[in-house]
Parts: structure tokens; sequence; C-alpha cells
């Protein structure tokens, strides 16, 4: 999927977010639209055997119990400290304890993450 890093924040809560997460962060493959309205999009994810399965891009940015998904898998990349920080920052401007964090911005904080890692990357 082809969105600048501008573009990304500026994303509302919609599938296109959700796909964003799906592909940087999740690891997914091959995300896109399933038609040109861009409501529903698919992708593969690879499954408890190693295999690429196609599937439809879960709605991480407005599912609570899906969003707790991207925590787990910042541990996975070893971003827990970074995710903390960025979801810290975004809550903080809110005037809200990261507790209540909702989805849409565990989302955002998830992909300024993994953003800020890539350019330390590049860096290098």
């Amino acid at each position: 999927m082809k969105l600048n890093a501008e573009k990304s924040e500026k994303l509302s809560v919609s599938s296109e977010l959700d796909a964003l997460v799906a592909e940087r962060v999740m690891g997914w493959k091959d995300v896109r639209p399933q038609n040109k309205a861009k409501i529903v999009y698919w992708g593969k994810k690879q499954d408890k055997a190693g295999r690429l399965r196609l599937a439809r891009v879960p709605d991480y940015s407005t599912e609570p119990l899906l969003a707790y998904q991207i925590e787990d898998r910042m541990k996975e990349l070893g971003l827990s400290e970074q995710y903390s920080k960025e979801l810290s920052n975004i809550v903080r401007s809110k005037s809200l304890p990261v507790d209540w964090a909702s989805p849409e911005q565990r989302c955002r904080a998830a992909l300024k993450a993994v953003k800020s890692r890539r350019r330390k990357i590049a860096l290098r």
C-alpha cells in the first residue's frame, strides 16, 4: 500500500488506517482494497504453519480487542519502549491517561514507532 507518512497521520479512523497497520506493523503482504470504494481491504497474512493466507484486514482502529494485538506485536518487534513513548505523546495531547487510549491512538502510535525504527536503520 502506497501512502506516505504525512498522509498516514491525517487518516481518519478508516479501512486505510487499518490497512497501514496490517502492512507496516503486523507484517501482512499485498494489502489492497477489495474494490474502488476502498472500504474493505484484503491481504496475505502468515498462518501458524508459516503459509501466507488471504484474509480481510481486521478493524484495528475501531475494535479495542484487536488494538491490543498491536501491543503484543510491538513487543515481538522490540519496539515496546518506542511505542509506549509515542502513545504517551499522543494521549497527553488529549489530556488522557495512557490506559484510556483509543484503538485509533494505539494504531497511530504503532505506525510512528515502526516509522522511527526505519528512520534509525536508514541513518546507520
